[in-house]
């Protein structure tokens, strides 16, 4: 999916999150890779998270909080994660400074950002 920023005349590449459906999983392909992602919610503490999983179904990460403006699987780096960065987040800046059941998938997505190499 992809969303035309206004103004900066540049594409924004998210991945769509359905948040009526979770839990559920969806598979997507990030740069030469494919990745199966598991939404869930956490009902006590009012959270998601996202398991990750590689083409041939092996586990890289379990309960991934999706936390906003905060980058998914940043901890654990190593070649079987994604290239790109993962960042929930709203581009409008609506005033939104978390990720909530109201919000996810609407106005907080998750941004593909290309990560940067030093």
């Amino acid at each position: 999916m992809a969303l035309t920023l206004i103004d900066l005349d540049a594409e924004a590449n998210y991945i769509d999150i359905d948040a009526s459906k979770v839990p559920y999983q969806f598979s997507v392909k990030l740069v030469d890779k494919t990745y199966t992602f598991a939404v869930k919610y956490n009902d006590e503490g009012k959270f998601f998270t996202i398991d990750l999983y590689d083409s041939e179904g092996e586990p890289l990460a379990f309960g991934e909080p999706v936390r906003y403006g905060r980058a998914l699987f940043n901890v654990v780096e190593d070649e079987r994660f994604p290239i790109p960065v993962i960042i929930p987040t709203c581009i409008t800046d609506d005033g939104i400074s978390e990720v909530t059941a109201e919000n996810f998938g609407k106005e907080v997505k998750l941004y593909v950002y290309d990560r940067q190499v030093s």
